[in-house]
């Protein structure tokens, strides 16, 4: 209760009522409202295309880099509209431009998260992007991988992926071919050649496991040296620990077990990948702590005894 009171007054110290909130409810309302049909595809998109799945990730790391910097609530004051009205307006001409040009879903799509963002911060003002940017700078994730830039960039990850498997195999007698043709690609396992499409899923887990290390290091006061670093190695850690999760799990298309265990076992794995890959830096940077490497902007103050 005490907690609530200081909230409350500390809202109404810098400027806030009872009618600001009002209005972000509305402007909310019409906002997800007239861009509803934008929203149920990438919701559909989301749970359907394995390509699209990160996006499920982005709602989650937004509302945690919220919470890990709930303090600066305390800073944001109304006013200070510039911002909120060049998202607004972006957006509608985004959103309505994609319904007259075919094959423009995903501006349309980008055009809703910006009208729904532009909406929150005309009622909100300025300083709450101020305050929050990494969370707001991940919103355009929101948006699927379009279908075209997914298969174009993912190619070339499936076959680095099979590639690596087949030189692992090769060391310990296993023969793993790898195919690439004008067509899909194939790889030829034991008795069975199957489409690497089915086999290899390296562009999910690398979208999503950037983005969970998004949140981690900017959820910390790290150096934004040591953040780009993280960012950067980020996508190899997850191709090389992707690539080790698919040959933990190949043998299981050779010979005796069915199509439906393995594809089930492969799917566990991608995301069994993701902790790994997750605990990897986490612990490296751990170690680096201990090492008294200097990670962080300051050194946080011990609470042992």
């Amino acid at each position: 209760m005490n907690n609530l009171s200081r909230t409350t007054k500390t809202l109404a110290r810098n400027g806030w009522r009872t009618s600001h909130g009002v209005r972000l409810l509305i402007a909310l309302a019409v906002a997800f409202v007239a861009t509803w049909p934008a929203w149920r595809e990438m919701v559909d998109a989301a749970i359907h295309n394995e390509n699209a799945r990160t996006s499920i990730l982005v709602l989650p790391v937004i509302l945690w880099l919220v919470w890990v910097r709930r303090a600066r609530f305390r800073f944001i004051r109304p006013g200070g509209y510039t911002i909120g009205l060049l998202l607004l307006v972006a957006g509608i001409q985004f959103y309505y431009m994609s319904q007259y040009i075919y094959g423009l879903r995903s501006i349309s799509h980008l055009g809703a998260v910006l009208i729904v963002a532009g909406a929150v911060l005309v009622c909100t003002g300025d300083s709450l992007v101020k305050q929050f940017l990494p969370a707001w700078a991940i919103l355009p994730l929101l948006v699927p991988v379009p279908v075209t830039l997914a298969v174009l960039i993912a190619r070339p990850i499936q076959f680095f992926e099979a590639e690596s498997i087949a030189s692992i195999y090769g060391l310990l007698g296993v023969s793993v071919e790898v195919f690439s043709g004008p067509g899909e690609g194939r790889v030829l396992v034991g008795g069975r050649t199957l489409p690497i499409d089915n086999m290899c899923k390296g562009l999910p887990t690398i979208l999503s496991l950037l983005l969970i290390i998004y949140g981690f290091v900017f959820s910390s006061p790290m150096r934004a040296t040591v953040r780009t670093a993280l960012l950067l190695i980020a996508p190899l850690v997850a191709l090389i620990c992707s690539a080790l999760a698919l040959g933990g799990t190949l043998w299981l298309y050779d010979g005796w077990s069915t199509l439906m265990i393995a594809d089930l076992i492969r799917a566990l794995s991608e995301w069994v990948t993701l902790l790994i890959a997750f605990l990897l830096i986490a612990g490296s940077l751990r170690l680096l702590t201990w090492a008294s490497v200097p990670i962080y902007q300051y050194h946080l103050a011990s609470t042992s005894r």
